[in-house]
């Protein structure tokens, strides 16, 4: 243990353990890795977990570390070396790795933070190797990456947990077999998986922005994840691409809004109703830069048109003055470049805005076929539009079939709120 604590008892020290796991786990777990190699990610997965369940049994008697990263990465070091040992088949090759390991610097002296970012980025690639399917590469970085149980990556894919669990043992035994190099490729190979990173960290962003399931509406552990994932491939000169900067021009626009978005009650507020004084300016600048330093030769991603179309609601004075004739462009560029039924559906309401309500219903009804029975947000844009026209019974049968699909309950409340309004 550091010899520098900070005086006992520490009352913050589970919520230190849990930040940490969070935050740190998947740098701790790639900087091992780095040492000890893939063939051994199990063993290190396992030896985090039980330096961190050790930290939360001890910190609380004996203080918070000074520098708690280097405490947990010591830990699970030890124990690794320790378990090496104890291998009946302790062959030349594992004798080899714990004597470079103990010669090697101990974890206190290193630079932790920019050694365990580069190993990060590099387990980046590594989740993302060509080899593994797309939906493994997802699972495998949620998993080391951002340290997600099973429960939450089954939330975010909306699949089982025993087939998350199943998913994240293929996909592991697959990554310990491939025998990629620990490194950040070059080249065509570069890009090619910085464009899947991306997606999943697109993904990560946007199940916390507005999760599926469950009794919140934010996530804004996620979102924070996500951004601080993406710093990290901004921060190298060769993964700083014009998409990246894109994605987080994106994300900086929406979390603006994270404190207007539920009010104190939890109840969701609809854009329309936000406070914009309470939007936090310093992201919406943020977002503007990055959006200035994503306009390189490229062309237009998806993330570049996204954050466009959130640049018109973060700039705008209010809702009435919204650019309603930018946004539907922008949504019809989109969809010249990727037919899409939920781009699509979200066209319908900037549509409204210009062309008028019943325009709209006549756009919506074109999509009726795709998503009358699966998605609840047709029938909430159908019950707003029929709101808007004073057809209260249309309005409340829609409003009623929006309830019944929403998976979240925050959402469920929300639109039982809307059916009550049309009422009688």
């Amino acid at each position: 243990m550091s010899s520098t604590q900070k005086s006992p008892p520490n009352a913050t020290s589970r919520e230190v353990v849990n930040h940490f796991f969070r935050h740190e786990y998947g740098r701790v777990v790639s900087f091992l890795v780095g040492r000890f190699g893939t063939g051994n990610i199990e063993s290190i997965e396992d030896a985090v977990q039980e330096a961190l369940i050790k930290a939360m049994t001890n910190w609380p008697l004996t203080g918070v570390p000074e520098n708690p990263s280097a405490w947990v990465l010591t830990t699970a070091r030890n124990k690794l070396i320790d378990q090496f040992r104890r291998q009946s088949n302790f062959d030349e090759k594992a004798a080899s790795i714990v004597s470079d390991q103990q010669e090697a610097e101990t974890p206190h002296e290193v630079n932790l933070v920019g050694e365990l970012n580069d190993d990060l980025l590099k387990m980046i690639f590594a989740c993302c190797d060509p080899s593994i399917s797309e939906e493994n590469q997802i699972i495998l970085s949620l998993k080391i990456l951002c340290g997600f149980g099973n429960k939450e990556i089954a939330t975010c894919l909306l699949k089982s947990e025993d087939a998350v669990a199943k998913s994240y043992t293929r996909a592991r035994l697959k990554l310990k077999e491939s025998h990629f190099k620990f490194e950040v490729p070059i080249g065509r190979s570069l890009n090619e998986r910085l464009d899947k990173i991306l997606q999943i960290i697109y993904l990560l962003f946007t199940e916390g922005y507005k999760a599926a399931r469950g009794n919140q509406l934010l996530r804004q552990d996620l979102c924070v994840e996500a951004m601080r994932l993406t710093q990290l491939i901004l921060d190298n000169k060769l993964l700083s691409k014009p998409s990246a900067h894109a994605l987080m021009a994106l994300m900086c626009f929406q979390a603006s809004r994270f404190d207007t978005r539920v009010d104190l009650e939890g109840n969701i507020v609809p854009l329309h109703e936000q406070d914009r004084g309470q939007w936090n300016g310093e992201l919406i600048q943020k977002g503007v830069a990055h959006m200035d330093k994503s306009m390189g030769f490229e062309g237009l991603s998806d993330y570049h048109l996204q954050a466009a179309i959130a640049a018109c609601y973060s700039v705008a004075r209010d809702f009435e003055n919204t650019d309603w004739k930018q946004i539907l462009s922008l949504y019809d560029i989109q969809l010249s470049k990727a037919p899409n039924k939920m781009v699509a559906l979200n066209r319908v309401i900037p549509f409204s805005k210009v062309e008028g309500p019943t325009k709209g219903l006549e756009l919506l009804s074109t999509l009726k076929d795709d998503m009358f029975n699966t998605h609840y947000l047709f029938h909430a844009i159908a019950g707003e539009l029929h709101a808007e026209l004073r057809n209260g019974k249309e309005a409340k049968m829609h409003y009623q079939m929006a309830h019944d699909l929403a998976e979240n309950q925050l959402e469920k409340i929300y639109l039982r709120k809307k059916v009550s309004q049309h009422e009688g």
